[in-house]
């Protein structure tokens, strides 16, 4: 928690003690969103926790890159992640990290990630063949089809294997690991002797998580049999100042972060890109319409996703509006100035994506769903820092490249097969867990075209 913020004048805002706490448990973004709209783009919330929340490129720009080795992920919030994904990337700081992510970045090259178009195409083509015997007026819930169809290719690009498997006990888990930080619930599993019900079924979740995780890693056998797939390129990653690689409890960590964070979001992306599409019936046909032409009714290729400029632009429209990873939080190490205001060491400061993506200077009418945003001419009058799916600066989302291949190949493949339409009635709504999903999930019908 921040001590007292020294400021300069004008006094920063700052809102009662406990402003909300209860609402924010079930609705964190919306409610900080709304303390930004009614305070400016520097405000302090007093919730469960002191937060200075920060909503402008000129503040962020800062924390993100040139000082971010004065800011850490020393919070509760990471504390709490790092109970499930120990130190990987997501969780590492400081000279750990660093070493890390030097290790780990060449598995990321975009050169040795496409190879993975034909994977992520045949399991999306199984998908597709599943839908085909579907019957049209039976409902299926896309988020968790996304999830099924995202978790598979995890498997089979993490492990070069299938793993079917675990995939309804690593659902299952992430039930119960995939809490908001504004959760009392997941605050209180930082001291698992408390002895309740959620913190039990935790312990639980966590042994289950590790059995699965280190089952993978010792079939594989020692060095990871030189495959070629992400695993097998953890095993053999070697820090090019001493020639060491990774033990084996930092390959358990770097892949559980795979697995969860890299499933789960890609999942929320594409699910929520399929509601936008299914809810904006002119777009869908303008998008339709664009893939034809350009693939002729075949799948994508790496090769392909430079020239489908509408389908990307799509795709960064919807992680506008539904952004997977909805805030982030980080501390200041040192006192810092934002803008009028001086933060003292200590503070943490918070980015809501989900509020920076509607910040109305960068995003006039920003519920609206406008691919145009996205179009080059008027992208690039934009301020960078205006649009964070993944983060920005050195500790950008490592595996950004990934998830965009794999949302675009599998949009590609799906949308001009199959229409779908909401299930009418059925709520929509957000819910900010570690992700952004949907409360309630989001039935749709299918139709071919």
């Amino acid at each position: 928690m921040s001590p007292a913020i020294r400021r300069r004048e004008p006094r920063l805002p700052t809102t009662p003690r406990f402003h909300r706490v209860r609402e924010a448990s079930r609705n964190p973004h919306t409610v900080m969103h709304e303390v930004l709209r009614e305070h400016g783009d520097v405000a302090r919330w007093r919730g469960l926790f002191d937060i200075c929340l920060v909503n402008h490129p000129d503040f962020i720009r800062p924390v993100l890159t040139q000082d971010h080795r004065h800011v850490s992920k020393n919070t509760i919030h990471y504390r709490m992640l790092r109970q499930v994904m120990g130190n990987g990337l997501v969780t590492n700081d400081g000279p750990d990290w660093v070493r890390q992510r030097r290790l780990i970045q060449p598995a990321f090259a975009s050169r040795r990630l496409a190879r993975f178009d034909g994977t992520i195409n045949a399991l999306t083509a199984s998908l597709l063949a599943r839908w085909e015997r579907q019957d049209p007026a039976e409902a299926i819930w896309i988020d968790r089809e996304m999830s099924a169809l995202t978790f598979d290719i995890v498997g089979e690009t993490l492990f070069g294997r299938e793993i079917k498997e675990h995939a309804r006990e690593m659902a299952e888990i992430l039930e119960v690991v995939n809490l908001s930080s504004s959760d009392l619930r997941s605050f209180l599993t930082l001291y698992p002797w408390i002895p309740t019900v959620y913190n039990r079924r935790w312990k639980r979740a966590m042994k289950r998580l590790d059995g699965i995780v280190y089952g993978l890693m010792e079939a594989r056998g020692a060095g990871g049999n030189g495959s070629d797939d992400l695993l097998g390129r953890l095993f053999a990653a070697r820090d090019d100042e001493t020639g060491e690689g990774m033990h084996d409890r930092q390959i358990r960590d770097e892949a559980v972060t795979l697995i969860l964070a890299g499933h789960e979001t890609s999942a929320m992306a594409l699910s929520w890109t399929l509601y936008l599409l299914a809810t904006h019936p002119e777009i869908e046909t303008r998008l339709v319409e664009h893939l034809e032409a350009e693939l002729h009714g075949a799948p994508a290729g790496t090769e392909d996703l430079p020239r489908l400029t509408y389908l990307k632009q799509v795709v960064q429209e919807a992680m506008r509006i539904y952004p997977p990873v909805w805030g982030v939080v980080r501390r200041a190490e040192e006192e810092t100035e934002m803008g009028d205001y001086v933060l003292p060491a200590r503070t943490w400061i918070g980015i809501v994506t989900w509020a920076l993506h509607r910040h109305p200077e960068f995003w006039p009418d920003s519920e609206r769903f406008d691919p145009e945003r996205f179009a080059p001419e008027r992208a690039k009058e934009r301020d960078f820092f205006s649009y964070l799916p993944f983060a920005a600066g050195p500790r950008t989302c490592i595996g950004a490249g990934m998830a965009m291949l794999e949302i675009q190949l599998i949009l590609a493949q799906l949308v001009p097969r199959f229409r779908m339409r909401v299930v009418p009635g059925h709520p929509i709504e957000t819910e900010a867990v570690v992700t952004l999903k949907p409360r309630y999930g989001i039935p749709v019908t299918l139709s071919r075209r």
